[in-house]
């Protein structure tokens, strides 16, 4: 999939500066608006946090930017990190590179999508035994082409590597899609939290650990966008 180094530092991703020095603009300029008046090196860092909940989560984290739209604050919005179901929401969004400023347009045309029974038996069946020949094959491959395809209605076969521009171009907030790792997760208590895998269109990071594997290296189910978070 690729060659790349492991990178250990305290330092953002070079995408990931690109990303947030142009937003900041942006930010600045909402608050501002807003009466809340900061220098550009002081732009906070204001993020939302989308939980977990298969297509519930989807919609939720959809209409909640949709009343942020509304009521002038989604541009002070710096990061927007998600988890399964609400990453779903994100990589729809991020197709879009001005995807800020036509939130009704997309609703309507998810709506419309949702809203129509498309899921092919045939189809899922063909997409898992190409899958199947994949040694990286696994449960992931399973659950995006029978489960989440019956519930979005869609099969989206794309990268979170094609989401760079979006991602940069300073008019969406930076995306960062969060998956639970399943191992730690078993093993959690109180005083010993799981670790989350962190993923940008750049890196994949680990909680609490300094290293960060480029996404080049990473399988294809990694990167996929839906289905695998």
């Amino acid at each position: 999939q690729g060659e790349g180094k492991i990178r250990i530092s305290h330092e953002l991703s070079e995408g990931e500066k690109l990303g947030t020095s142009n937003r900041k603009v942006r930010v600045k300029k909402c608050l501002d608006s807003l009466g809340i008046p900061c220098n550009l090196d002081d732009v906070p860092n204001i993020a939302i946090l989308g939980a977990g909940g298969g297509l519930r989560a989807m919609i939720a984290l959809h209409g909640t930017l949709q009343e942020l739209q509304k009521h002038g604050l989604l541009d002070t919005i710096m990061y927007l990190c998600g988890v399964s179901g609400s990453t779903w929401c994100m990589s729809y969004l991020y197709k879009n590179g001005d995807w800020t400023e036509k939130l009704q347009v997309l609703e309507e045309s998810m709506c419309a999508r949702l809203s129509k029974y498309t899921w092919s038996v045939p189809k899922a069946t063909k997409l898992l035994l190409e899958a199947a020949k994949d040694e990286n094959y696994s449960l992931t491959e399973f659950w995006a082409y029978t489960v989440v395809y019956g519930m979005l209605h869609e099969l989206d076969k794309g990268h979170l590597s094609e989401q760079q521009s979006a991602s940069e171009n300073g008019n969406n907030p930076y995306p960062i899609y969060a998956a639970v790792d399943e191992r730690s997760f078993s093993k959690v208590t109180e005083y010993s939290p799981g670790k989350n895998k962190q993923l940008n269109l750049q890196e994949m990071s680990v909680q609490r650990s300094l290293s960060f594997i480029p996404s080049i290296c990473n399988s294809s189910r990694q990167q996929r966008c839906k289905g695998c978070l």
